[in-house]
């Protein structure tokens, strides 16, 4: 069935039904119809079921052997595969995400649209969207959904900022490809700093995807050993111009110094009016104490141990969340900007983390 068949029966999208009766039955036939979708959206899904299953064991096992063998970070992939799902739900376009997948030996493109083929079918046919594969609202996030809105708040803050700016650096850029989305083809000089076996296998995966990269500069660096900055500046750049710097996924598995040394560095190290956007997560929650405590402890801390890779550092949430990010900011020479909390915020529950945008 094509798209103009379903728009025609009213199946595609929640914006696309449109009631001839009045504008108060609208919210109860709303409702009415979402309950529909759903219903439909399970009923499809429960004889391609083991294809599911499968596709999950082929994307899973993939993942965490060529992960460990090639000695590339599992929680660099993990956001790929998040992206790669907003992607085919129309939710957010990434065509060169699904083109980096498929040449990545870690990606399994095939194993993921048969782990979400049932789900996507079911949407097509629908309208259908399920809660993983969208941009949940303010306060509304989870665990389970909390990349969906990083992505899409990064993605913003850099649309908002990319044109006045003269450079952009990704910092622990993994395999984000959002230099193509944003930075290819405007008037701004990129850099890529990361692990160098990480960007080995991203420069071969992209040029066997067929993804022009000659104009991004790849700065491989021990983050533990060296000056980012001076690797930075034995590359071409320029310490008086005016810089994106995209921080996304890293402050949580550094130390509380480190975090605090790299903001300042960001501000003595570029042009006034450039920006960092970064994310930042609860005490509690890498302590395993807030409302998602029982979540982190039989489920997040058993994958830290088996990836090696723990979370460290937090801020307090449980009281002016805003104030501490500020404080936090203030002391490294920068300014907050754009900041969105995650989860709810309540007397009893307090957000799990939050998104920044700082300004020199």
């Amino acid at each position: 069935m094509d798209e103009k068949r379903l728009h025609h029966a009213g199946m595609v999208g929640e914006g696309s039904y449109m009631p001839n009766d009045s504008t108060k039955k609208a919210p109860v036939s709303q409702s009415l119809i979402k309950i529909v979708q759903f219903i439909v959206f399970l009923i499809i899904q429960i004889p391609l079921l083991p294809l599911a299953i499968i596709g999950f064991v082929i994307a899973a096992v993939k993942e965490l052997l060529y992960s460990k063998k090639l000695g590339i970070s599992a929680t660099a992939i993990e956001p790929l595969n998040v992206r790669w799902g907003l992607h085919y739900f129309r939710s957010r376009e990434d065509k060169w995400l699904v083109k980096l997948i498929k040449a990545l030996p870690t990606g399994s493109h095939y194993g993921l649209l048969c782990f979400y083929g049932p789900a996507i079918i079911a949407n097509r046919i629908c309208g259908y969207t399920p809660k993983l594969a969208t941009i949940p609202a303010p306060g509304k996030e989870t665990l389970s959904t909390f990349v969906n809105s990083r992505t899409a708040f990064f993605d913003r803050i850099m649309e908002k900022n990319i044109a006045q700016m003269n450079q952009v650096v990704f910092m622990g850029a993994g395999f984000d490809t959002r230099a193509f989305k944003y930075c290819k083809g405007k008037n701004v000089k990129v850099f890529e700093l990361d692990q160098e076996n990480t960007q080995k296998y991203k420069i071969e995966a992209l040029r066997k995807a067929g993804i022009d990269y000659e104009w991004i500069t790849f700065v491989p660096i021990d983050f533990r050993q060296e000056s980012w900055v001076d690797k930075l500046m034995e590359n071409g750049f320029d310490t008086v111009k005016k810089t994106f710097f995209f921080w996304e996924g890293v402050t949580g598995y550094l130390e509380e110094e480190s975090v605090k040394q790299t903001l300042k560095a960001v501000a003595k190290s570029s042009g006034k009016g450039s920006v960092i956007t970064f994310d930042i997560y609860a005490k509690s929650l890498i302590a395993g104490t807030g409302e998602s405590s029982f979540i982190m402890k039989y489920y997040g801390k058993p994958l830290v141990k088996m990836f090696g890779e723990p979370f460290i550092f937090g801020i307090d949430t449980t009281k002016n969340p805003r104030e501490n990010v500020e404080t936090l900011l203030r002391e490294a020479g920068l300014t907050l900007g754009e900041f969105s909390l995650l989860g709810k915020t309540t007397e009893k529950v307090k957000p799990f983390g939050g998104l920044v945008e700082a300004v020199k």
